[in-house]
């Protein structure tokens, strides 16, 4: 699933690109933001795949090119060094210097050319973001911060209130959090939701039956099941995950 981030001030901009994004493929993952500061926010807890940037995020600032610093910051973030960004902008003066300071992948200039934007975020959209591969979970435990490597956690659960974080040296016990809000927090292919209350790790199961709707997690000998709302997702997710 791709996950594209556009930062663009203008509500009816946004939605025209967003629109655009959905017909492209309607599976993928948009997010919006309408200023740097949420953009920021939303491309340190997700993996962006496409950046699409509008240089003037501030029109009322005289001079204003706050996109653009934007698109400078993100691109001192390791991960973010060859992700496609591409900017909204009707200053074609900037252009060259945006290319050679930032990398960009593309201009596209305002009023929207829709089956020209179209071409171009779809060729954007071939590249992927790799995610790190050492990247961990932290959270709160009794007054100290904790931090997890995402591989030794097996699956999480909430129960009673409280959310049990299974790994495969310990158990950590935490205070609620959605089961949800974790899962977007964690933003991996690897997990994903069995049921309202639990998020599994994939690569920690063995054996799945359909059926009973049972998952079967290797080494521990846990069997965890699949809330029947969510079966059909989680099993495509899971078939589409071994080939």
């Amino acid at each position: 699933m791709k996950k594209v981030l556009v930062v663009e001030d203008k509500m009816e901009a946004r939605e025209v690109l967003v629109r655009l994004l959905k017909e492209i493929d309607e599976g993928t993952a948009v997010y919006t933001a309408e200023n740097e500061d949420e953009a920021y926010c939303i491309a340190m807890k997700k993996t962006i795949d496409v950046f699409l940037i509008d240089i003037i995020l501030h029109p009322e600032q005289t001079g204003d090119q706050s996109g653009a610093v934007f698109a400078q910051h993100i691109r001192e973030v390791e991960k973010y060094f060859f992700t496609p960004i591409i900017f909204i902008t009707s200053l074609y003066d900037s252009q060259m210097c945006m290319f050679h300071t930032v990398q960009c992948y593309a201009f596209v200039e305002k009023p929207f050319d829709l089956e020209k934007t179209k071409k171009i975020i779809m060729n954007a959209m071939r590249y992927h973001t790799e995610e790190g591969q050492e990247k961990s979970f932290i959270f709160h435990t009794n007054g100290l911060l904790q931090s997890v490597p995402l591989h030794e956690i097996m699956y999480i659960e909430s129960k009673d209130h409280k959310l049990y974080i299974h790994t495969t040296r310990e158990v950590f016990k935490i205070p609620y959090r959605s089961c949800k809000k974790v899962w977007e927090e964690i933003d991996s292919e690897e997990f994903q939701r069995c049921s309202r209350g639990t998020i599994v790790n994939m690569r920690y199961i063995e054996k799945i039956d359909e059926p009973g709707r049972y998952i079967y997690l290797t080494t521990s000998g846990t069997v965890i099941e699949i809330g029947s709302t969510i079966k059909k997702s989680f099993l495509d997710h899971f078939k589409k995950r071994l080939f």
